[in-house]
């Protein structure tokens, strides 16, 4: 055999080997890629699905102690029977969505708020049972006392825990993120090595290479999925809304204990925030009022209704307070916002503060839009007197 034919024929064999070596390591990166991919994919469907659940389920208990609430202050007799199906019917969809939740699985740190929130609920199952028989029979003098003094100071602890469980699952899902985007850099850096190989002996299949990863990488960058909030709550601060605001009013009305007892409503309006979404942009906006948030709950007390109203405006019912004591809330509001501040892009970002309105109301006869009305008026004097000022709304 000629030598040159050998030769060729080592070149050739040697080159298939070469080519069929770097074959495999392209396809078994390709695989980790791909499988990192499906990795990332699964986590967000997973704990999406889970921030869906829990959001649910805290929903339908809200709804079921609102059922409560309603049938006692209904006084037909069919419309209390249907909210009383209703009723019974919530139970039933969270024992659905409980038993969903256990099985897309739960961390050790999941388990011990969700076990603390089943602990609640078989307590408050009790009381409610009980209070809605008793409804159910006619009624006492002391179901009032009940929902309000037994019920309702559970309900908030178990939706705050219930929020907590859905914080801890977000922080979860992130690292669990960040630890599947660690294997895929590990995976890149390998990939690189193999294109850096593949430079000199053929550039064609380094280019394809490099366009898959590029494929692939975008193919990883997914966002979260919006979850979904309900109709008395914020999603973007974890706050009440208007309509939780405005029903807690109507109780407060309908409460013959608190009709004669003067009660305060605060409207808060941030002063410059509109800087800070010009500046950085909304997502840096919607992390600055959320922190403006928790500062504001600072300063409230534990039976006090916060709710964000919309874009950058608060309030607040301050139940069985005069205008004194809702004046010294209204200064801790505004030393607190005048004081935050957020690190953004490395810059130490706060606002010029905040300007309050305040107006005192008894109870009884007084209307919601009204009250809204004249605090936004006298947070507006507020403002127009500078910022971080306080004003009360006299007529």
């Amino acid at each position: 055999m000629p030598r040159r034919f050998k030769s060729s024929r080592i070149i050739i064999i040697n080159s298939i080997l070469m080519l069929g070596l770097i074959a495999i390591l392209i396809t078994q990166n390709i695989y980790f890629l791909k499988k990192n991919n499906s990795m990332l994919s699964h986590i967000d469907e997973n704990y999406n699905r889970k921030l869906d659940v829990v959001m649910l389920m805290s929903k339908t208990v809200r709804e079921r102690s609102l059922d409560m609430v309603t049938m006692f202050f209904y006084d037909d007799a069919w419309e209390k029977d249907e909210i009383f199906t209703h009723f019974h019917k919530l139970k039933l969809v969270f024992l659905s969505l409980n038993t969903e939740l256990k099985s897309l699985g739960l961390m050790d740190n999941e388990r011990i708020f969700h076990e603390k929130i089943m602990t609640i609920l078989d307590k408050t199952e009790l009381i409610q049972a009980n209070i809605v028989e008793r409804i159910q029979s006619g009624g006492d003098n002391q179901i009032q006392i009940d929902i309000s003094k037994r019920d309702l100071p559970l309900e908030t602890e178990v939706l705050g825990i219930f929020d907590s469980l859905a914080e801890i699952m977000r922080n979860n899902a992130d690292a669990a993120r960040e630890k599947a985007k660690e294997q895929y850099r590990e995976t890149m850096n390998l990939v690189v090595i193999i294109a850096l190989i593949v430079f000199v002996i053929v550039i064609f299949l380094m280019r394809r290479l490099l366009l898959l990863m590029v494929r692939v990488e975008s193919g990883l960058i997914d966002e979260a999925e919006a979850l979904s909030w309900d109709a008395t709550h914020d999603a973007l601060t974890n706050v009440f809304n208007r309509r939780w605001l405005q029903h807690k009013f109507e109780l407060l009305k309908k409460d013959q204990n608190s009709q004669l007892i003067n009660h305060a409503l605060l409207y808060i309006d941030l002063d410059g925030f509109k800087q800070v979404n010009d500046n950085y942009g909304h997502v840096a906006g919607d992390s600055f009022l959320c922190g403006v948030t928790r500062e504001l709950e600072q300063c409230i007390r534990q039976n006090d209704t916060l709710a964000r109203m919309g874009g950058d405006e608060f309030a607040i019912l301050l139940e069985n307070c005069d205008v004194e004591k809702a004046a010294n809330i209204a200064e801790c509001l505004v030393l607190r916002v005048k004081k935050f501040s957020l690190n953004i892009e490395g810059n130490k970002v706060a606002i010029a503060g905040c300007s309050v309105g305040i107006v005192e109301f008894l109870g009884a006869n007084s209307e919601f839009d009204e009250k809204v009305k004249q605090t936004d008026s006298a947070c507006y004097e507020a403002k127009n007197s500078g910022t971080h000022h306080i004003h009360v709304f006299s007529p």
